[in-house]
């Protein structure tokens, strides 16, 4: 048994076809599937089952799945710190971030790790909350950046099995037309939103999820959704409708066209977070990044 044997059992388990892990590991798919082969021979146990729609996890491979993880994940560490031996010359950080944590904390962070360690690699997806949050307890990110409110959790599992680290704080509010009867209060009820139209974020963001609460009890009449905020400003200027916006993005901002009225509500008060799974042994360079993490926050605050 081999761990590149494992890391291709691992890769096709996880994309469900030999031909996509292949791919993804930069081999050929007769080597990937001989190799899985020699490993079943060498454990004594049928672990993937081979059909029309790809390769499915056998019950004996379920059951070692998360050592087959564990030792991936081993390995690569193991290689990482061998190389942070030296000086932290090679590494890799797979980060999972929210918008708002590539147009604040990101840029100076990555820079200043670049520059002094140029052999260092960034594997960055963008999304919603809910995607970054599944894909660090996954293993698919080592890091994650995320949209934090008070008392609300995205995924079951998050806070028993995420280590969280506040950054920056900011708020909720909701973008309106400047011209909007709304514009310009200082407060108001849940009740005022009764029938206006609304610009919904997507599924997966912590947007929706505080927009659904802010509105329990009321009648929705939601028109338009979308998962890019830009757009969805674009929409409030043009006066489609009203949407909510967290402060931390760059996009969230008064005038020209939008004004931003604030929601008074404890559960609206915002954090940029980085999250990691718990009890976890991290490299060299995630370590690094983690550190200067929370000193440009600091710093920024």
């Amino acid at each position: 048994m081999r761990f590149e044997q494992l890391r291709y059992l691992e890769a096709a388990l996880r994309t469900g076809s030999f031909r996509q892990a292949a791919k993804e590991l930069d081999i050929s798919q007769p080597t990937i599937t001989s190799q899985v082969q020699r490993l079943e021979e060498d454990l004594g146990v049928l672990l993937v089952t081979r059909g029309a729609k790809g390769v499915k996890p056998t019950y004996a491979a379920e059951r070692i799945l998360p050592h087959v993880e564990a030792a991936v994940q081993a390995e690569r560490m193991l290689r990482e710190e061998a190389s942070a031996i030296s000086g932290l010359q090679l590494g890799e950080v797979r980060l999972g971030t929210v918008p708002a944590g590539s147009q604040t904390l990101l840029p100076p962070v990555v820079h200043k790790l670049l520059t002094d360690y140029p052999s260092l690699r960034f594997e960055v997806d963008e999304g919603p909350s809910k995607m970054v949050v599944r894909g660090v307890l996954s293993g698919k990110f080592d890091v994650g950046i995320v949209t934090r409110l008070p008392g609300i959790e995205l995924v079951a599992a998050e806070n028993a099995l995420l280590h969280h680290i506040d950054l920056l704080p900011g708020r909720l509010v909701l973008t309106v037309p400047e011209d909007h009867r709304l514009a310009s209060v200082d407060r108001f009820t849940p009740e005022d939103l009764e029938g206006e139209p609304l610009i919904f974020p997507a599924d997966s963001s912590i947007l929706k999820v505080a927009f659904e609460k802010l509105l329990e009890g009321i009648e929705a009449r939601i028109v338009y959704s979308s998962p890019n905020a830009e757009s969805v400003q674009s929409m409030v200027r043009a006066g489609v409708g009203i949407s909510m916006a967290n402060t931390l993005v760059d996009s969230t901002a008064s005038g020209n066209g939008i004004a931003l009225v604030p929601l008074n509500f404890d559960w609206a008060q915002a954090h940029t977070s980085v999250i990691v799974r718990k009890d976890e042994a991290r490299s060299s360079a995630v370590q690094a990044f983690l550190k200067l993490l929370r000193e440009s926050a600091a710093a920024g605050r």
